[in-house]
């Protein structure tokens, strides 16, 4: 039986993992009115792309970005709220249409799969884990080989 404190860092670990390793590397969606943004026009209907792994990448929005910590969505505030930086599936509100409405059972299945993940026995080899951005979509370099033992 999961302790609520297990169930705390299994949220907190799912937030990290759609933090870390964005779900797709951007978002898209057609500008509804003409506006301006930091100076640049951006007419109706246009295709505007949000960088998510940029986004959530990002020094000035995340101390130690490319760090994996989990812990960042932990503490006496509890996990940052996902409207604040983290945009893992797209940014907004759910309920007004820019981002997922399956959010919340993702990360319900991400904490539970990581939880019993956890408890198995396993063996990684070496290997290159580095992930080349210059392709989509992508793997680590070498792949990933997992051996249960």
């Amino acid at each position: 039986m999961r302790t609520d404190t297990e169930g705390t860092y299994a949220e907190a670990f799912a937030h990290e993992v759609r933090r870390f390793y964005p779900f797709a590397p951007f978002v898209g969606g057609l500008a509804a009115q003409d506006l301006t943004w930091r100076g640049e026009h951006i007419p109706k209907e246009t295709l505007v792309l949000l960088d998510l792994y940029g986004q959530n990448h990002d020094p000035a929005l995340w101390e130690h970005p490319y760090k994996f910590d989990p812990h960042r969505f932990t503490g006496p505030d509890g996990p940052r709220s996902p409207l604040d930086n983290l945009i893992p599936q797209g940014g907004g509100d759910p309920a007004r249409g820019h981002r997922c409405p399956g959010e919340d059972v993702t990360v319900a299945a991400l904490a539970v799969i990581a939880t019993e993940l956890a408890g198995l026995e396993y063996i990684v080899p070496r290997q290159d884990l580095t992930i080349p951005l210059s392709r989509m979509p992508t793997l680590p370099r070498s792949g990933f080989e997992l051996c249960l033992v």
